[in-house]
């Protein structure tokens, strides 16, 4: 009776512990880590949702840009981080999902050291030439690549990013050679497709639109399941006669393992309401962002059947990183 009478109040001082630290959170200012440079897709998403925490809690959400190795800086921050709630982090599809095929070692694991939190959405990728190339579609370009009269070249931020790996998909699928050139960032590589020196990219809307406005680069397909309304003349690959394509890139909010389900349930419930708020919204569809919200337990679900897709399309391009 004694040992029954200790057991039950041992699990209501856990119970009131759980329901105070939820009731506490966040009594200070709490970070989200972005694993890129500021002024990409990454770091936007990190400062609309560190804005709308703030507002949400009443606390200081800031954002911190740790860039390098394809995003896995970043993340082996996150995974060292307090298990509080204090330290969250932008996750994308490559740093989760890819990089793991990618590196020949991380310094963590991705499935064991983060919690997914909550999905944020979905961005196509679009494929842009330099503007002197003579062609007007991705048949043009695939016809005159496989010629081979001109070498061609296309950038990307990185080796293993999604506009790598996009790069090498292509060339599987349209059975092309082409050379791929990494730079420190998307912003390098599109610089380098304006000037010519560089022929193609893959890359998102933030970054690309600007430039395909000023008619400095044009867009010839859209790696996505559907056209953009605000390219609604430029087809989809899967359009072309390139399937594969249709899933884009994603990113999600992601904390490290041990944090509190309490915090973590409370944290996407935030994000499901940052989601929907209007002027959220708006500048979401801006950055070409199509926001989707899901559980906790439904992000870590599509993150396990991401692994199975992308295993054999990375060891296929054999593209290895020591």
């Amino acid at each position: 009776m004694i040992i029954k009478s200790f057991l039950l109040s041992y699990a209501f001082l856990f119970i009131n512990l759980a329901f105070g630290q939820i009731q506490e959170y966040p009594n200070k200012i709490g970070k989200i880590i972005a694993p890129y440079s500021p002024g990409g897709t990454v770091d936007t998403l990190a400062r609309e949702i560190a804005q709308a925490f703030t507002i949400s809690f009443g606390k200081s959400f800031i954002v911190e840009n740790k860039p390098g190795g394809g995003g896995n800086v970043g993340l082996a921050a996150i995974a060292k981080a307090p298990k509080d709630g204090y330290t969250l982090g932008i996750g994308a599809a490559n740093m989760l999902i890819t990089n793991r095929f990618v590196y020949q070692s991380l310094p963590f694991d991705t499935l064991k050291d983060f919690i997914p939190v909550a999905f944020i959405g979905r961005v196509p990728f679009i494929l842009v030439a330099n503007r002197n190339i003579k062609v007007e579609s991705i048949r043009e370009l695939i016809s005159i690549m496989k010629q081979k009269q001109d070498h061609f070249n296309y950038g990307s931020s990185g080796i293993g990013n999604t506009g790598h790996l996009y790069g090498e998909l292509l060339k599987i699928k349209a059975g092309i050679e082409m050379q791929h050139i990494p730079f420190k960032s998307s912003g390098e590589a599109i610089q380098e497709v304006v000037s010519g020196r560089i022929q193609i990219q893959f890359g998102t809307p933030i970054e690309l639109m600007p430039h395909i406005i000023k008619g400095t680069i044009k867009p010839l397909a859209v790696a996505g399941s559907q056209r953009l309304t605000y390219l609604s003349t430029v087809p989809t690959l899967n359009e072309s006669g390139y399937t594969g394509f249709e899933s884009p890139t994603w990113f999600g909010v992601i904390a490290p393992s041990g944090t509190p389900k309490e915090i973590i349930s409370l944290l996407n419930l935030e994000t499901k309401k940052a989601l929907i708020t209007p002027s959220i919204k708006a500048r979401l569809d801006q950055a070409g962002v199509e926001a989707q919200y899901m559980t906790s337990e439904q992000f870590s679900a599509f993150m396990q059947d991401e692994i199975v897709k992308w295993e054999n399309i990375v060891k296929s391009s054999d593209i290895k990183i020591n």
